[in-house]
């Protein structure tokens, strides 16, 4: 979720007991859903929690799920719409994670909410970008790795960017998302939607 919550400061008084927390910062606004989606068995993927770290500094929220929990995603994002209107969507998936992120979207589709920015990390097997998608990268390996490139559904007009790493040394499945140049190209597409629609 991206709410972020200030720290409570207690007043001290020699005359009372009585302590009460003090608000000392006003609560954030909340700028839109950045939801980054772990690949199989939970152990791969650590590229992801390095990307939310780096967010975080910035003072943008994200959260990291398993690609088991799509339905818990696509409610939270629903509702998060809901409460407080249209808000920019991003989706960050790795392998299975990748899979899912499409998944999602589709989902997101039927509820009539836009994604803005996905990015897929070497999909193992991606169905096509729905309508509702406005801009997709996708990062696979044509040769020497797994991952496949994505492709256009029926009615998707948003853009679609497939680039093959197979000629990447020492890059694989399992680190692409761990990349230091790929991460700064990720974070800077996302905080460029936040900032524009959600107003950081």
């Amino acid at each position: 979720m991206l709410l972020a919550t200030s720290s409570p400061a207690f007043a001290q008084s020699a005359n009372s007991v009585d302590k009460r927390p003090i608000e000392i910062a006003k609560k954030k606004s909340f700028v839109g859903d950045v939801v980054f989606v772990r690949g199989g068995f939970n152990v791969f993927s650590t590229g992801l929690d390095q990307m939310a770290k780096k967010l975080a500094r910035r003072g943008v929220s994200s959260r990291i799920a398993q690609h088991t929990e799509t339905s818990k995603t696509v409610s939270e994002i629903v509702r998060h719409q809901k409460k407080y209107g249209r808000k920019p969507v991003i989706l960050i998936g790795h392998s299975w994670g990748a899979n899912e992120v499409i998944h999602i979207a589709r989902a997101l589709q039927k509820k009539r909410i836009r994604v803005n920015y996905m990015v897929v990390f070497a999909a193992t097997n991606p169905p096509p970008i729905p309508r509702n998608v406005q801009k997709t990268t996708n990062y696979y390996f044509k040769t020497n790795g797994w991952g496949k490139p994505v492709r256009r559904g029926r009615g998707t007009r948003g853009s679609i960017r497939n680039i093959d790493l197979s000629n990447v040394s020492g890059m694989n499945h399992f680190n692409v998302e761990e990349s230091p140049k790929i991460q700064r190209q990720v974070i800077q597409n996302i905080l460029r939607y936040i900032r524009r629609r959600g107003k950081v």
